[in-house]
């Protein structure tokens, strides 16, 4: 009984420790990072993904996430209501989806590039032949669909942008 209290207890660690993915970021990214966003509260730094360093925060009440790669500031991704998108993407959503479409999330992704420097992604669900999958549509400001990816596994749909 004490071998199986043992080998429990080593496994809660290893899974405790595994999910931790806190970070503390090195000074000169927690002085970028607090120079954009000066206002963020619930900030919480996460460890590498695919090479980035992930901050998840909230800045006016909107949910965010800011991406940073070698030092500099890559993107932040803005969880939106429907009515804050452009009427051009909202007007271009409701002619390809119609209005009865169910929204999961909807996304203004802004990006530290010259082209296609802000991105809106709405989220919702499609039934597939495999079943129902996730679809994320990406629109420019002027309503133009950049891309639709359908989300088949557990893939972060933001590495597209990155």
């Amino acid at each position: 009984m004490r071998k199986i209290f043992i080998v429990l207890a080593v496994a809660v660690g290893l899974l405790a420790v595994s999910c931790d993915d806190d970070y503390t970021p090195s000074a000169t990214l927690q002085d970028l990072f607090n120079t954009q966003y000066p206002n963020a509260v619930d900030v919480d730094w996460e460890r590498e993904r695919k090479g980035y360093r992930v901050v998840e925060f909230r800045l006016n009440g909107q949910e965010c996430e800011a991406y940073y790669k070698n030092g500099k500031w890559v993107l932040t991704e803005y969880s939106i209501r429907y009515s804050e998108l452009p009427a051009a993407v909202s007007s271009a959503f409701e002619s390809s989806w119609g209005t009865a479409t169910p929204i999961d999330s909807i996304y203004r992704v802004e990006r530290n590039t010259t082209q296609n420097e802000v991105v809106y992604v709405i989220e919702i669900q499609e039934a597939q032949q495999y079943g129902v999958a996730d679809v994320y549509l990406y629109y420019a400001p002027d309503g133009e669909l950049l891309r639709k990816w359908i989300e088949l596994e557990n893939v972060d749909y933001i590495d597209y942008y990155l």
